[in-house]
């Protein structure tokens, strides 16, 4: 195990080094015109434009800048922001937080929630609760974030105004305010971009679970349990739901990066300061450090929630702990 848990993570990093390397020459490679971010719709004469461009690097060779990118990736300098002059690596930082409650908290309810249900589903699959329980959660998952996310907030903030519409805490809450109330502040914030999120995401775990659970069933262990006298929740969680998992588990590792990134829709939405709405406002002001120290992360989550995946495979699979 631990053998094979060295070469695994040494593959991952040689992937991360490769994949950092066509981030950036691929950013790089950008149409359009990286001053915008700095200087906007501000009018400037040729001498200012080339002083900027000598001061940012902007007017560099493309295989010059790639080379210079890389080099401060290596040293650990992400750069500074072109549109803030900020350093990257703390405006990253900012959002990660958000970001990280709302794609955790995602996870965790997704699969709690998908794999429960996918589990009943198939112990019972031919009741009618069953057969809207898959329509439902494929209903949702069928329809756009922002589709989702307007009907929420017209049911939830606008017709019964029991949740706030967007943000991520009250800008008017007293300072002195109880950890209580700051709690109960953001959790109320927190539902409507979370039950979003949930909505689009559930449907794969359950309909994942559900079809590894029904093949199980079938298995000569899951017959001879029968046999035994062995029913309901105990045949489901002792003999059908740990073999089931085995197709479940890649899921959660490679759901990692793309839970943290793919809100970008959610984050907009909801007025939520998160690092998806971070890289679409980078992007779309071709703020190259942003954008390439963004990217930087998403590899690196990738890679980790790869790892992760193979390695709870190998725990749930034992067949797979064999060199």
């Amino acid at each position: 195990m631990t053998g094979w848990l060295v070469r695994r993570s040494v593959d991952a990093l040689v992937t991360t080094l490769l994949a950092t390397v066509a981030l950036v020459a691929l950013v790089q490679l950008l149409p359009g015109d990286p001053l915008t971010a700095l200087i906007g719709d501000q009018a400037v004469d040729a001498t200012q434009r080339a002083t900027l461009e000598a001061v940012w690097g902007t007017n560099r060779p493309p295989l010059e800048a790639i080379g210079v990118t890389l080099g401060g990736l290596l040293r650990g300098d992400v750069g500074i922001s072109f549109a803030t002059q900020r350093p990257v690596a703390t405006m990253i930082a900012e959002r990660l937080g958000p970001t990280l409650l709302l794609g955790s908290l995602t996870l965790l309810a997704t699969f709690t929630i998908g794999l429960s249900l996918g589990l009943w589903s198939a112990l019972h699959p031919t009741t009618l609760r069953a057969r809207v329980i898959a329509a439902v959660t494929l209903v949702g998952y069928a329809l756009p974030s922002f589709v989702r996310g307007m009907v929420l907030i017209w049911l939830f903030a606008v017709r019964s105004p029991w949740l706030p519409p967007a943000g991520y805490a009250n800008p008017l809450l007293a300072p002195d305010a109880t950890l209580a109330a700051v709690w109960l502040d953001r959790a109320k914030h927190l539902v409507l971009p979370l039950l979003t999120m949930v909505l689009a995401t559930v449907a794969v775990p359950l309909r994942q679970q559900r079809a590894a659970a029904l093949a199980t069933m079938d298995q000569p262990w899951v017959r001879a349990a029968r046999a035994r006298g062995i029913a309901g929740a105990r045949l489901a969680l002792q003999h059908v739901w740990r073999p089931a998992l085995t197709p479940i588990v890649t899921l959660v590792g490679l759901w990692l990066p793309m839970l943290l990134a793919g809100a970008v829709f959610v984050e907009a939405l909801f007025g939520w300061p998160g690092l998806g709405s971070l890289i679409a406002t980078a992007t779309s002001q071709r703020d190259l450090p942003v954008v390439i120290g963004a990217g930087l992360l998403l590899v690196v989550l990738v890679q980790l929630g790869s790892l992760v995946a193979d390695l709870l495979y190998r725990i749930v699979n034992p067949a797979q702990r064999i060199p």
